[in-house]
């Protein structure tokens, strides 16, 4: 058995190592191939161990391009598929003991595939990985440019462009085939499947550009008092060792993206259709929170007076705590659809943070009335089955 020590990592290089999938999706990114294979060339992890799938459907195919790359089993299809879709049928594809993501925009360092597996495999009942804390950097100009964190927002959380997971999380799960972005939440069974964190610097940097599938530059229109996004002091550097891969970020690839029509987002209607949607649901949502926190305020007011909170009846705490249960679980839906991804608008997590507060004073209002009717040894029991 050949075995030998990678310093890099920190892994013991030999025949029991995992074999790993790399898989990628892609839709007409032909600008991006050159460093999309700069990147897979350039991890550490041992290459007889590891398959590249990618699955193509763009009307642009690279097939000329990545074909003849020894690690590759491209497929190209010529139906339009969603990204869910496309991240199922990989999965069809990959033979890996463990699955890597490496979406085809995003710059991976070179341990990446390392890093993944040796957390993986450093935590036996975790089944995927990922980086809930990601860096995305935005270039407006030659004066303008600006690092910036996004999360960490849970510990079970992370964005699909950061996965790493078991082969045996597929037995459980799978992507919902009409879901164009947004696509973590339901994978990850409401971010319940066992997890582990990733170390930020060594998985993924995000470049935003002017063909982004979703608009980063929306995502720091609200930034101010929320804890999820801020300014960061890190360097393209601290991520980045490779020049002309930082040469290809910061001077090239709006130049190429400019001429080249393919990879324009009007070349994906199911994706615009699909931001209309979860835009539409949110703003419904938005209004549906700020009229039941109208009615909670009148209800406040009114009952301000000793004399009315103990003289309630029965029927009208059954009607708060029944409103209190569905305002928790309206939260509940609130906070999936802001975790759910990047791509979601951070407006409502001011929303968010204002339904909790009109939730927290109506818990000390309840106890307070508790107490009350318990000190009048007027103790009403409420029983719902009646």
């Amino acid at each position: 058995m050949t075995k030998s020590k990678n310093k890099g990592i920190g892994i013991v290089i030999d025949s029991k190592l995992p074999f790993v999938s790399v898989c990628t999706p892609t839709f007409n990114r032909r600008p991006f191939v050159e460093m999309m294979i700069k990147c897979f060339d350039s991890q550490d992890y041992p290459k007889i161990k590891m398959e590249w799938i990618i699955i193509d459907d763009g009307t642009d195919p690279i097939e000329d391009v990545v074909s003849s790359h020894p690690s590759v089993k491209y497929f190209k299809y010529d139906e339009k598929m969603t990204l869910g879709k496309k991240r199922n049928l990989m999965h069809k594809k990959a033979c890996g003991d463990i699955i890597v993501y490496m979406d085809d925009d995003d710059y991976y360092p070179p341990n990446r595939v390392s890093h993944a597996v040796e957390r993986l495999m450093e935590n036996p009942t975790a089944l995927c990985a990922g980086s809930s804390e990601m860096y995305i950097y935005f270039k407006d100009n030659k004066d303008k440019c600006r690092m910036i964190q996004f999360g960490p927002y849970g510990p079970d959380h992370a964005t699909a462009g950061t996965f790493a997971f078991k082969r045996k999380l597929l037995r459980e799960t799978q992507y919902n085939e009409d879901a164009c972005l947004a696509e973590e939440r339901e994978f990850l069974k409401n971010y319940t499947v066992p997890f582990v964190q990733l170390d930020p610097l060594k998985t993924i940097l995000v470049f935003s550009h002017s063909h982004n599938t979703f608009d980063k530059r929306t995502l720091l229109t609200n930034m101010e008092g929320n804890s999820y996004i801020r300014y960061s002091s890190k360097k393209i550097e601290d991520f980045v060792n490779d020049k002309d891969i930082i040469h290809f970020f910061l001077e090239e690839m709006e130049e190429k993206l400019k001429n080249y029509e393919p990879g324009n987002i009007n070349m994906k209607p199911d994706v615009l259709k699909q931001i209309k949607e979860l835009d539409a649901r949110r703003k419904e949502m938005e209004t549906k929170m700020i009229e039941e926190r109208q009615k909670q305020s009148e209800f406040m007011m009114t009952n301000t007076n000793t004399n009315t909170n103990t003289n309630m009846q029965n029927c009208d705490i059954v009607e708060m705590l029944s409103s209190q249960q569905k305002q928790m679980a309206q939260i509940g839906q609130l906070k999936d659809l802001y975790g759910n991804s990047l791509r979601e608008n951070t407006r409502l997590k001011e929303i968010i943070d204002m339904q909790q507060n009109i939730l927290d004073e109506k818990n000390i209002y309840i106890s307070e009335l508790e107490t009350k009717i318990a000190m009048t040894n007027d103790i009403i029991v409420v029983n719902i089955e009646k």
